[in-house]
């Protein structure tokens, strides 16, 4: 059975990509969360040993299958693709799968301004201090506003 190794979802968005899309394909998984703790990125940490004796770089998300190890969230939804072509987990028409794949590059790579401001807390009621990164920082209103545009575009198809 296909195993994949995350952070807490509370926390870890870039864990939060391939769990969601797993979850939501139907893609039978077992879920292996290695807790973060205080010190979760120093190289001596319960959480770096953890991640780093299944994936060389120390980081999560990971995925295993049959021996076969795969990190990063793009490569993790490349790889789900080729081996559940069932999941029909990109579009079947050359130039709405060359669109996808565009628009995932950019989600995944982009928006560095909204990632630096508005970091992932799904418990904290963080009301107060999104009204004021919204007022204070203007690269995260175009951040925003390029999401909206980009997925505006893809709803009115």
């Amino acid at each position: 059975m296909r195993k994949l190794y995350i952070g807490n979802k509370n926390y870890s968005s870039w864990s939060m990509r391939p769990w969601v899309l797993m979850k939501q394909a139907g893609i039978a998984f077992e879920e292996v969360m290695v807790p973060f703790g205080a010190d979760a990125f120093a190289e001596d940490s319960a959480f770096k040993r953890t991640i780093t004796a299944v994936n060389p770089n120390g980081l999560v998300p990971v995925l295993v299958d049959d021996g076969i190890v795969v990190w990063d969230t793009l490569a993790i939804a490349e790889y789900l693709a080729e081996t559940c072509p069932e999941a029909q987990l990109w579009p079947a028409d050359k130039a709405q799968r060359a669109r996808a794949r565009s628009i995932c590059a950019e989600m995944h790579a982009g928006f560095r301004a909204l990632r630096s401001a508005c970091i992932m807390n799904i418990e904290a009621e963080l009301a107060t201090q999104g009204a004021l990164i919204w007022r204070d920082n203007a690269e995260v209103r175009a951040d925003v506003a390029r999401i909206v545009a980009m997925w505006s575009e893809l709803l009115a198809q």
